[in-house]
């Protein structure tokens, strides 16, 4: 429910625990109420059975109406006949009373049973409470013998124990209510101040930072939200340094190119050789134009599209990729005069995208041919260690500082911007490595070589 508030929370769990301890109070007290009128029965019935043993004749005397009369105050006794007419009562004068045969007790004593009843006497004007037994002399039901006695302990008892537990009850109330107010301000304050910084996140401000609370569980949900802010504000500056760098990346060959094609228009054409010098330069600015685009597509799909419509895994040699992906870079290598060397058992297999590791490890060789010196050499080498398969590309050249290898696999990082604009790179190429190897749920690492010259890059794979 929308309108189901904390607050509103907090008084619905305050009334259900009222209401269980009144119910729990209030069968308490009837079953305690219960308790004390068996107690009771057990009692009266005890002093029948007292009464009928006293009586050893079929006729009652004034004797023994005097010695009832004289017996024990607290219980009221009755003998009545079988016609329902009072012989004797230990309280009443039996002029005064009416017949009782029709009183449910009676009734059942006189069907050789006992009897029991609790109801008001309009003769005592309280509640009593009646057990009544048949009256036998030899063998023969003569009458009835019931003895009674008012509720008035047991009333002022149960009344004494209800105004105890409205007392209770009302002190309950105050020190919850008490309770819930204490609480509603401690919960709901830093709750409000969740809400407050979630809704400036929402609108794009990442420099909230929500303060530690005493609470475990408000202040883990804090913690969360921080943890959020954090990487929302990161992907927030990696997304604006992404446009701009986009920005940038296609602005300066598209620059390049029209301001060659402008000098063509004012005359420039009419010379062959720079007619030539030109077109060359626009179809080289094209083609790096082309080349971002394709690779900004190419980084879009392997971000967002499933992976069942990525990857097709399949069992392939690593050797027959090496060789593959050697042909692929024969021509940029021989300009540069570098030897590429591959040292891979024949016989070791990959469980892999095909295509997608090709362009991996086709990236990485086409980068280290880039950037490293000329007559160097290049290795191309593969190993297992337990369940892992590396894949590695040693290169020649002057290696990655440290400071530089954090950022290394972001997009339109480049180590050396104008370097690496001369070599024709469009700086997407270790990100696109970095995601097909996500993917594949493995990893790539970079490491300058031991002997300080190169560096190594590893594309590393599971094999469960």
């Amino acid at each position: 429910m929308k309108n189901n508030t904390l607050l509103n929370q907090y008084l619905l769990s305050a009334l259900s625990i009222i209401v269980i301890v009144s119910g729990i109070t209030w069968y308490a007290t009837d079953l305690y109420k219960s308790f004390f009128i068996n107690h009771l029965k057990g009692s009266l019935q005890s002093r029948a059975i007292t009464v009928q043993e006293s009586i050893h004749q079929q006729t009652i005397t004034q004797k023994h109406c005097q010695r009832l009369l004289n017996s024990d105050p607290n219980i009221r006794v009755t003998i009545i006949n079988t016609k329902g007419e009072v012989l004797c009562d230990s309280q009443v004068d039996t002029l005064q009373m009416e017949n009782h045969r029709h009183r449910p007790e009676v009734r059942s004593a006189l069907a050789q049973k006992v009897g029991a009843s609790l109801r008001f006497s309009s003769t005592l004007q309280s509640t009593l409470l009646y057990i009544a037994i048949p009256w036998e002399f030899e063998h023969q039901v003569k009458g009835v013998i019931r003895t009674a006695m008012p509720l008035f302990d047991i009333e002022a008892l149960m009344n004494k124990l209800l105004i105890n537990f409205y007392i209770l009850l009302a002190l309950m109330l105050v020190g919850i209510t008490l309770a819930i107010i204490y609480n509603y301000k401690k919960i709901n304050q830093p709750l409000d101040e969740l809400v407050t910084s979630a809704r400036k996140l929402s609108e794009g401000s990442f420099d909230t930072q929500i303060p530690e609370y005493d609470i475990q569980e408000i202040n883990q949900l804090g913690k969360s939200l921080n943890d959020t802010i954090y990487k929302l504000g990161h992907l927030e500056n990696l997304r604006q340094e992404f446009v701009g760098n986009v920005s940038h990346e296609l602005k300066t060959p598209i620059a390049t190119i029209q301001s060659y094609v402008e000098t063509l228009l004012d005359g420039a054409a009419e010379n062959p050789a720079d007619l030539k010098r030109f077109l060359n330069i626009v179809l080289k600015q094209n083609n790096r134009l082309g080349a971002i685009v394709d690779d900004l597509l190419m980084l879009s799909r392997l971000e967002n599209a499933p992976i069942n419509q990525l990857i097709e895994l399949q069992q392939f040699h690593i050797a027959d990729l090496f060789s593959s992906v050697e042909e692929q870079n024969h021509s940029l290598a021989k300009t540069k005069k570098i030897n590429i060397k591959i040292e891979c058992n024949k016989k070791l297999q990959i469980k892999a995208d095909h295509s997608l590791v090709i362009q991996a490890v086709s990236n990485l060789l086409n980068n280290a041919i880039k950037y490293s010196f000329e007559k160097t050499d290049i290795k191309l080498f593969a190993e297992i260690s337990g369940n892992k398969t590396y894949i590695h590309i040693s290169d020649q050249g002057p290696g990655v500082n440290a400071e530089h290898l954090p950022r290394l696999f972001e997009r339109f990082y480049r180590v050396d911007k104008s370097r690496s604009r001369q070599q024709g790179g469009t700086g997407l190429g270790l990100a696109i490595v970095k995601h097909i190897m996500q993917i594949h749920n493995g990893d790539i690492r970079v490491r300058n070589n031991k002997n300080g010259i190169g560096c190594c890059f590893s594309l590393i794979f599971n094999n469960t």
